[in-house]
């Protein structure tokens, strides 16, 4: 089994892509329909409901956004969940 590691700990697919959930949930970012990752190549896809969620979700991830497709891919999962929980917890701290 593969496994990326973030910091000092490692993750599977299953646990990356709850992670993600988490992530997503925590900004509204809730129009997802799917969340594929794959450790072996370092890479991420989420099939979401509405080209807003999609595109904010590039925008988290630094990837230009696109004007029809709902389909959020990245070639760094490591990066991208870095990246949402930055955003993450910044939002959570100016919202409180």
């Amino acid at each position: 089994m593969h496994y990326l590691q973030i910091a000092d700990d490692k993750y599977g697919s299953d646990e990356l892509s709850k992670l993600v959930s988490s992530g997503l949930s925590l900004l509204g970012l809730d129009s997802y329909q799917t969340i594929t990752v794959n450790t072996k190549n370092n890479r991420i896809s989420i099939g979401f409901q509405t080209l807003e969620d999609a595109n904010t979700t590039r925008t988290i991830a630094g990837i230009p956004t696109h004007p029809r497709n709902k389909t959020f891919r990245s070639r760094d999962v490591n990066q991208f969940v870095l990246n949402l929980y930055s955003v993450a917890t910044t939002s959570i701290n100016n919202v409180t």
